[in-house]
């Protein structure tokens, strides 16, 4: 096929990034902070209340006010710990409070304890200069400050969003609905993982492979079984996926062969294919359009092929219809020297070593895009563009994370 029948990778995602903005709407769901973790923020979300909420102690000690006299022993008037209500300054008497105790009234900084000498009697001597005004008192809305921004809408919830929810007394949040995706799979030649597999035939890998990406990357999955590999049973599973979901993925059968049938069985359904084939390296024949309602990619059957489809196209899709910004690439330089010839984006597995103050790709094992061994080692993959020639070792490359860690 001549290379101006390709459609460059670029372009390939911008279209496929665009199949999002023909989704309608979805309502937002509210849930708890402990099932939030993952979900994507359907709103922004605004303090509801200062942090502190009023003067709080930062240290255990006395609370005092700096202009009352204080003679060589002081009796102690008063004790405020974590949870009590404010207390009131006793005149010229220092007032026991614990971390976290509201500071009562009156005073304007908190000795610690360990700069005092207390007696059997309980009344203490001060053994330091008095500290500077409002040491060792939280203020309120030194942290955060009622009406603050805190998440905006899109973002991706974790441990550290839960924690200021929860601080702001905050049970529940509103969140996006997960991408509905249907997974599709078939091939005369593949068996599922604890079948038995006759001569000519393997193992499906790339749909447990998938469904462990989609998971991880926050989809829900809406899984039928594998599908027969004729023409029929291929286009009755792509429209009930197609009625069932927000995105259908199908495996292998997007070329033009005798056995290839799921091409077909979408446009006799009445899909639209913006994207047939992408000067990607592995990864050619990959197809994008709508399915009805829903967004739709084919992906190739071999296993690295079928990654690079996923992470390169599939992942930034999920993000979008999710109302998340797709992930970046992030910047490695090449561990390696490799010949590349003009004209197509390849993807390559790549380790990910730190040297010094930057991070260097390394070769994860063999190319080739049947080769599952590779992907053991691989924790990203790094792009060789298009218009590049030959790579040269120490060159600044582009890469895609498989998960959070990495971009």
């Amino acid at each position: 096929m001549p290379p101006s029948a390709l459609l460059a990778f670029d372009l390939a995602l911008a279209r496929v990034l665009a199949l999002a903005d023909a989704a309608p709407p979805a309502p937002l769901e509210r849930v708890p902070l402990a099932a939030a973790v993952g979900r994507i923020a359907g709103a922004e979300v605004a303090a509801v209340r200062d942090l502190p909420p009023f003067p709080q102690s930062a240290m255990d000690g006395y609370a005092i006010d700096r202009a009352m006299p204080l003679g060589p022993w002081v009796a102690v008037a008063g004790r405020t710990a974590a949870g009590d209500p404010p207390g009131v300054l006793a005149a010229g008497r220092p007032h026991r409070i614990f971390t976290g105790a509201p500071v009562p009234a009156g005073a304007d900084a908190v000795l610690v304890q360990e700069r005092v000498v207390r007696n059997d009697a309980g009344d203490i001597r001060i053994s330091s200069p008095l500290p500077a005004p409002g040491a060792n008192i939280r203020l309120p809305g030194e942290d955060i400050r009622a009406g603050t921004p805190l998440i905006a809408a899109g973002t991706r919830l974790d441990w550290r969003h839960v924690a200021v929810l929860a601080a702001q007394g905050l049970a529940e949040v509103a969140v996006r609905p997960r991408v509905r995706v249907a997974l599709l799979g078939s091939g005369h030649e593949l068996r599922q993982p604890g079948e038995e597999a006759g001569p000519g035939q393997i193992f499906d890998s790339n749909r447990p492979m998938l469904a462990a990406l989609l998971t991880a990357w926050g989809a829900e999955l809406v899984a039928p079984p594998p599908v027969a590999d004729d023409a029929a049973a291929v286009r009755a599973a792509l429209e009930e996926a197609a009625a069932r979901a927000d995105l259908v993925v199908s495996n292998a059968g997007i070329s033009v062969g005798e056995e290839d049938h799921v091409r077909a069985a979408v446009e006799a359904l009445g899909g639209a294919l913006s994207v047939l084939k992408v000067a990607i390296k592995p990864g050619k024949p990959l197809a994008a359009g709508r399915l009805g309602r829903a967004a739709f990619i084919g992906l190739p059957g071999n296993p690295q092929a079928a990654l690079v489809g996923a992470v390169a196209f599939v992942r930034p899709l999920l993000a979008r219809l999710a109302g998340e910004t797709p992930p970046r690439p992030f910047l490695l330089r090449a561990g390696f020297a490799r010949p590349h010839k003009p004209g197509r984006t390849e993807l390559v597995p790549v380790r990910v070593a730190q040297h010094g103050a930057e991070r260097w790709a390394e070769p994860a094992g063999p190319s080739g895009s049947g080769r599952l061994g590779t992907l053991l080692g691989a924790e990203a993959l790094a792009v060789l563009p298009a218009e590049a020639g030959d790579i040269a070792e120490g060159a600044l490359l582009e890469a895609f994370g498989f998960g959070e860690n990495l971009g």
